[in-house]
């Protein structure tokens, strides 16, 4: 394993991000991989050449490259254009590179501290104390580590039933091996379409300090600001999105369902999950939230049933390859078991798929590491 460090962004935007990274990809061993799509104006690449001119370490592969590499691994068609989901094919390169580790970013996350790196390195020391959360109901609030204004809020993917929930957490002191570090946001936080219209939240600071969930507990990961060592990017597969569901494509939550399912693998294997910093700038990019809104709808119907068979299913094997494997299948038979108003004939259908794909994902994976 090298000790790079990569940085992994998709963007279809011209490139203007790339000042606000000088200072991080000039830490040691930092390296920027950032993934074009079909729609990214040649304006995008003239910005990397400028940057690389400056001595930043920046891999960006054309469209063509990206498809030469996919077909290489055996999947082909397993991540599809004008999508969200080619964030995978950054994180492929990053595991076939034998990086420490990827962090996952969007390109309005803009580094807010520096040196920015520092913290995300925790998913690299191994065992050491750190402050741990636990409480009563299962679930951490993540935004509780913000100051956020004009109320408090709930991170995108935070299911419904738990959000009024009055008991308060409890934090220890104990050994824990981070594997997954949610760093947080400034400015516009990470919310669902249903808060963003509700209240149009605003983070002010960061209260912290940071949290690493105990074995009992959680709370969503996304890929804004998330550091995930490499041993455990084979169950960060960032699930295709776009499946019509209840009527309407479920879009949003390619990345929540990844996050659930990783962390789920890393509890299974004795391994924790830390929220707190380094910090980002989130200046969102425009959005109608209406369409967010339709989008995000699918999945917050049936999310709470999903997560609460998530807690309670025991994943197998010992390393994250089996483990999200075993969970891949166990995705399937929960898709047949589910009933009730939201298990619609389409939501079994996208659980159905997904695990398919998470499996041809592993294909990938496995292909990269000789077997």
């Amino acid at each position: 394993m090298s000790e790079t460090i990569d940085i992994v962004i998709t963007t279809i935007g011209s490139g203007e991000f790339l000042e606000h990274y000088a200072d991080t990809l000039a830490e040691g061993g930092a390296r920027l991989v950032v993934i074009p799509d079909r729609r990214t104006p040649a304006a995008f690449h003239a910005a990397c050449d400028r940057a690389r001119a400056r001595g930043a370490a920046i891999l960006s592969p054309d469209v063509a490259e990206q498809h030469r590499l996919l077909a290489k691994l055996g999947v082909p068609e397993l991540v599809p254009y004008d999508s969200d989901n080619r964030r995978n094919i950054g994180y492929l390169l990053s595991y076939l590179n034998g990086s420490a580790c990827a962090v996952s970013m969007d390109d309005d996350n803009l580094p807010a501290v520096s040196p920015f790196l520092d913290e995300h390195r925790v998913v690299l020391e191994g065992p050491a104390r750190h402050r741990t959360v636990s409480s009563p109901s299962g679930w951490f609030n993540c935004c509780d580590l913000l100051d956020v204004t004009p109320c408090r809020v709930h991170p995108r993917g935070f299911p419904y039933g738990p959000r009024t929930d009055p008991a308060a957490p409890t934090w220890t002191e104990e050994t824990a091996d981070v594997r997954v570090n949610a760093g947080l946001w400034l400015g516009d936080p990470d919310v669902d379409a249903v808060t963003r219209l509700a209240v149009r939240p605003t983070v002010t600071a960061y209260r912290g300090p940071a949290a690493v969930l105990a074995r009992d507990t959680w709370c969503p990961v996304n890929s804004q600001n998330t550091a995930v060592h490499r041993d455990a990017l084979p169950a960060y597969y960032f699930l295709r999105m776009g499946q019509p569901v209840g009527g309407a494509p479920l879009e949003r939550f390619g990345d929540i369902f990844s996050g659930y399912f990783l962390a789920a693998c890393a509890k299974h294997l004795g391994h924790s999950v830390r929220f707190g910093g380094p910090l980002v700038h989130h200046e969102r990019n425009a959005h109608d939230l209406f369409a967010d809104l339709t989008a995000e709808l699918p999945a917050i119907r049936f999310m709470d049933e999903l997560l609460d068979w998530l807690r309670e299913f025991r994943p197998e094997g010992s390393d994250y390859r089996e483990a999200y494997a075993s969970l891949a299948h166990g995705l399937r038979e929960f898709a047949e078991q589910a009933r009730g108003p939201a298990w619609t004939q389409d939501a079994r259908a996208f659980l159905h798929r997904s695990a398919h794909l998470m499996l041809t994902w592993l294909s990938a994976v496995r292909r990269i590491d000789g077997g």
